[in-house]
């Protein structure tokens, strides 16, 4: 999942990277880093669900927070689908347009709690997590030492999740987005990799079907 470090004074601007988390399953829950454009997104995201009087952020929010940082990866997915924009998303999500500065840099006074990451953004994180792992293991990708935006993307393009919905109502279909993201985060020249289109099964999980087979008989 993604958490926002506890010892920061919330509401004071953007985190820095080192705040901004992400759990590993496979390595034991060893934290992954975002890095601080990746954790700007965060931020914005929180922002997006504070101003809809909700206290946990979702893909969704996460979405939104991509299209107001504008950061590479998300201009070359909006390079493609135009109708991608902050307020057509929002519209898409039965949110009013409104006028916001597109990023949060914290110099508002005062101090304001931050939203959480919601359930369904964690559940989406992990599907992400399952999935890319092999990919980094089999160095098809090969990412920095914390997470940017285009960890993020793919976690946004996840099925079943409130921002996949939201492309869906713009006509964009996450399968046409996720190769772009993907070729972004590669060294010109070298392949694509192909996303996996289910999560892989755990350790535990390939144990038992070796010994009980997959009905779980043996």
């Amino acid at each position: 999942m993604t958490t926002v470090g506890t010892e920061r004074t919330a509401g004071l601007g953007p985190p820095a990277a080192s705040e901004i988390s992400h759990d590993d399953p496979e390595r034991g829950n060893r934290m992954l880093l975002y890095d601080d454009t990746a954790a700007t997104v965060l931020q914005a995201a929180a922002d997006e669900a504070r101003r809809r009087g909700e206290n946990r952020y979702g893909t969704a929010h996460v979405l939104l927070g991509l299209l107001r940082t504008g950061d590479p990866v998300t201009q070359t997915v909006t390079a493609d689908h135009p109708q991608l924009t902050v307020d057509g998303a929002r519209a898409a999500l039965g949110a009013p347009p409104v006028q916001v500065p597109e990023v949060d840099d914290g110099t508002a006074p005062g101090r304001r709690s931050t939203p959480e990451p919601a359930v369904e953004f964690r559940r989406a994180a992990r599907d992400f997590t399952a999935k890319w792992r092999p990919l980094v293991r089999d160095r098809q990708l090969r990412p920095g030492v914390k997470l940017g935006t285009g960890e993020l993307w793919l976690t946004v393009l996840e099925p079943a999740t409130a921002s996949a919905g939201a492309l869906a109502a713009l006509g964009i279909e996450p399968d046409d987005v996720r190769p772009l993201v993907l070729a972004a985060m590669v060294p010109d020249g070298a392949p694509v990799p192909d996303w996996p289109t289910e999560v892989p099964a755990g350790a535990v999980r390939r144990l038992l079907d070796r010994v009980l087979g997959r009905d779980g008989r043996p």
